[in-house]
């Protein structure tokens, strides 16, 4: 969730909109080093700035993150700034084991003139070739 959305939402305290979470894709890299930092970064900005490291996140990546960190917010490299790795991975763990309810598995069924009920109330049959007709009901 690299979105400028997902970073909005990890500032509020949501990390999940259904069976995505922050963190999913990208919680991989937290803490392994993969871009250079020099010694001597940090300027006018530091992590004590934010309200959150979402917004720190976002405020590194718009002023050149994670390749370039003028203001020494990712000193470990990793490409996230002021321990917003941190909020990925409590993110993940959170999510991981809160297993999600196991999606159900529709018989496959050539043709039918059976009607059947989808899972947002719609009703369908299964014509011929296997697709779904929702207007043959």
């Amino acid at each position: 969730m690299r979105s400028p959305d997902a970073y909005e939402l990890a500032a509020r305290g949501e990390t999940s909109s259904g069976a995505e979470y922050l963190g999913r894709r990208t919680i991989a890299g937290v803490g392994v080093p993969t871009y250079q930092r020099s010694a001597g970064a940090g300027s006018d900005r530091d992590c004590a700035d934010f309200s959150s490291s979402a917004e720190a996140q976002r405020f590194f990546l718009s002023a050149g993150g994670p390749f370039v960190d003028p203001h020494g917010l990712d000193r470990d490299g990793d490409g996230y700034a002021c321990e917003f790795g941190q909020t990925l991975r409590a993110s993940a763990v959170r999510h991981k084991t809160t297993s999600p309810t196991p999606a159900r598995k529709m018989a496959t069924i050539r043709s039918s003139d059976q009607c059947f009920v989808g899972p947002r109330g719609g009703t369908y049959t299964i014509t011929a070739s296997g697709n779904k007709n929702y207007g043959g009901c």
